[in-house]
């Protein structure tokens, strides 16, 4: 038996049935004509003429395309989509809190896929679930994807709504992750790389242009903005870098590397790769749901088994740089925040943080500080965007002199 209406994929339609051995499966159906259908409308687009302007000189557009059309391609041949989920089940028993259907192959084509069904909600009736089951979920997704990524090298790319349900099993809350159609594979060495880029931003270390250049990020592109790699890091790569619950809603990344990068944020964007777009829709995904579930996680303690699992590599990996810039990296970049309070040459109050706490600075000073701060015409928000456009050098943020009976304050960076 199968239902005559189907649910609607993005090439084609999904209808629940019943085999004659009493399985229920899910049968992928692609639309007829899509693939030359797809095709028209790309070049009704223009998506195969030249583009115009200045970006033509600096921007990878034949690579973008080459990828863009090599996953849609992979998405239009089931077999590919059968291979990537074939692939997924031999590794969902490392995943604990996942389910990935089950393919039933002797039904499978080009143009037809058969799963089994499994139910799933959606992510807005699971973020209704009780705070222990979305804490679950929420450990359960992460570890997941790190498996996945920094284990197999493997990204799930398609992370829409659609593709992610969630569900209740004897052994807690699950994922129930759909459509294999668009899986990008990292290599080892990428691995590696992307794993060092996180470790040096974490530990403050090292310099981020080699890891950037062995993820093929462009040379030419990024040296001219060198001296903001690693702000622009620490600012992409925040929720890695706490080994405690990362409350996403503070993050505020896109805030901050636009301030980080200024003008300089077309040489960033035309600098990647073009198969990272992939790996950052992935990873928009991931957070995404996590807002969703409303449930932090600490990724510095998950990503934990992965650092040491690649620990010899990581240890032995070397990038070869002109050292030209005998500062930059890390080197460069304060490591403190420090806030003292004196009164008559005294000091009272002392306090250290690390450096990227200025992107909270209003909330490390009480109201009456802040009172006086801006009787003085210093603007806590002007400051912070200063330091972000600074790359976060050491600098003297602002001081306050002794008066009225009140203390001086002095903030700074070093």
């Amino acid at each position: 038996y199968i239902e005559p209406t189907g649910l609607a994929a993005s090439l084609g339609q999904v209808h629940r049935a019943c085999l004659r051995d009493g399985r229920e499966a899910a049968i992928k159906v692609q639309y007829p004509g899509i693939r030359q259908a797809v095709m028209n409308d790309l070049k009704m687009l223009g998506w195969l003429s030249t583009p115009v302007g200045d970006l033509r000189r600096g921007f990878d557009l034949a690579g973008y395309r080459q990828e863009i059309l090599r996953d849609l391609e992979a998405e239009l041949d089931y077999r590919v989509e059968a291979e990537n989920q074939t692939r997924f089940v031999s590794i969902a028993p490392e995943l604990p809190g996942w389910i990935v259907p089950e393919l039933i192959p002797d039904f499978c084509t080009q143009r037809v896929l058969v799963s089994h069904w499994v139910v799933g909600e959606r992510i807005e009736e699971a973020a209704a679930w009780p705070q222990s089951q979305r804490d679950q979920l929420a450990i359960a997704m992460v570890r997941g994807f790190f498996n996945l990524l920094f284990g197999h090298g493997l990204i799930h790319a398609d992370p829409h709504p659609g593709n992610y349900r969630f569900t209740q099993t004897p052994d807690g809350p699950a994922i129930v992750l759909y459509d294999y159609g668009s899986v990008m594979t990292l290599e080892p060495r990428e691995v590696v790389a992307l794993l060092k880029l996180i470790e040096m931003t974490a530990q403050k270390q090292g310099d981020p242009l080699g890891p950037m250049l062995a993820l093929g990020f462009r040379e030419e592109l990024l040296r001219p903005i060198r001296s903001k790699l690693p702000a622009l890091c620490a600012a992409m790569l925040d929720p890695f870098c706490i080994d405690a619950k990362y409350d996403l809603s503070r993050w505020r990344h896109s805030e901050r590397i636009a301030d980080i990068l200024g003008d300089d944020r077309w040489n960033f964007r035309m600098s990647g790769p073009p198969n990272f777009i992939f790996v950052m829709r992935a990873f928009r995904g991931l957070t995404y749901y996590l807002e969703k579930l409303d449930s932090p996680v600490s990724w510095g303690i998950a990503l934990r088994p992965h650092l040491a699992m690649h620990r010899n590599a990581l240890t032995d990996w070397r990038c070869d740089l002109m050292d030209d810039e005998p500062a930059a990296g890390f080197a460069g970049m304060a490591k403190l925040l420090k806030i003292r309070v004196t009164e008559r040459g005294s000091v009272k109050v002392a306090l250290t943080f690390q450096s990227d706490a200025v992107d909270d600075l209003d909330e490390l000073m009480d109201e009456d500080l802040l009172n006086r701060i801006r009787s003085q015409g210093i603007e806590v928000a002007a400051i912070v965007r200063r330091v972000r456009q600074s790359a976060f050098v050491p600098q003297e943020l602002f001081a306050i002199p002794e008066s009225d009976g009140r203390r001086a304050v002095r903030v700074w960076l070093e």
